[in-house]
């Protein structure tokens, strides 16, 4: 297995609704201008209980993870729904101070060195307000603006399921199951007798 490199075709889809029944999602909309996304889990150690002298049951907590995506900029539109926020009849982003995120999926892909690509879906996404940098223009020396937007990215109530990852050409992840992984949030199956447990 080779290296992993590049970052494109981020996706994000607002997440409509998670019960115990069902999880839906709008239909994936693309955001350009990736620059890099980082996803690290804050809480990965587990609670172990000992007894015999071993250790004798050991409980995973909820995922909560840090997705930080870092763009060229983000068109206002995109930005407003991320963050809760709205746009006025002029297109003017209006930031209050009840401004509530909604949840979103958000999908990428990755190039993998031996061929192929890498896909992930992180399932449901809140945002903070994007860190914003401006920076005077330097006689001939122009400093580029990026954006960073910040996730906390939870487990799904329906499923508990937070993130899926998929490599091009590895485990039956075929060219035709690439080819529509980001065109909708992906719904895993499971063969008879595999089925997954709650």
């Amino acid at each position: 297995m080779k290296s992993v490199i590049g970052l494109k075709n981020v996706v994000i889809a607002q997440l409509l609704t998670d019960t115990d029944e069902e999880t839906t999602y709008d239909t994936p909309e693309a955001v350009e201008g990736a620059i890099d996304m980082s996803i690290t889990p804050n809480n990965a150690d587990p609670d172990v209980q000992y007894a015999d002298d071993i250790e004798f049951d050991v409980i995973q907590p909820d995922p909560e993870v840090t997705v930080a995506l870092e763009m060229t900029q983000l068109p206002l539109d995109i930005r407003a729904g991320i963050e809760g926020a709205k746009l006025d009849n002029k297109g003017v982003m209006v930031q209050s101070a009840n401004d509530t995120p909604p949840y979103y999926a958000i999908g990428a892909k990755a190039e993998l060195r031996a061929g192929g690509f890498r896909y992930i879906w992180l399932l449901k996404c809140r945002a903070t307000p994007m860190t914003e940098q401006y920076h005077t223009k330097e006689g001939a020396t122009i400093t580029r603006q990026t954006g960073q937007v910040e996730f906390t990215a939870i487990k799904r109530t329906s499923d508990g399921h937070w993130k899926y990852t998929a490599d091009e050409g590895q485990n039956g992840f075929d060219a035709t199951a690439a080819a529509s992984f980001l065109s909708s949030v992906y719904t895993p199956t499971f063969t008879s007798g595999g089925s997954e447990e709650s």
